[in-house]
């Protein structure tokens, strides 16, 4: 990765951003088993699919989700938000390492 530490700093924002919005949606299906919660979800994670969409690694995933947004399917739901919250997970501790190290 080969990116200077304002770029590394921006890419970390989003990715936390994008944790924060997931762990939210998370939270709320583990709380909240009512149908309504789906049209809140698809809204909540609009700018996850736009910004991850495109990643290799969030394209099935994202996919996942919608898919279980349609369904109305809490469990395909809630088991790709915790993928999604893992790879998340492990690029912002590559991240922050990356800027540590650059200081």
């Amino acid at each position: 990765m080969n990116m200077s530490a304002s770029k590394k700093f921006y890419k970390l924002q989003d990715l936390i951003l994008a944790k924060t919005s997931l762990e939210k949606v998370r939270l709320h299906i583990l709380n909240r088993k009512e149908r309504t919660i789906f049209k809140w979800i698809k809204s909540e994670l609009n700018e996850f699919f736009k910004k991850f969409y495109n990643m290799n690694n969030f394209k099935e995933i994202i996919d996942n989700i919608n898919k279980g947004i349609e369904e109305e399917n809490y469990t395909l739901v809630l088991e790709n938000i915790e993928k999604s919250l893992v790879i998340i997970s492990t690029e912002i501790e590559k991240y922050y390492k990356d800027l540590q190290q650059m200081h």
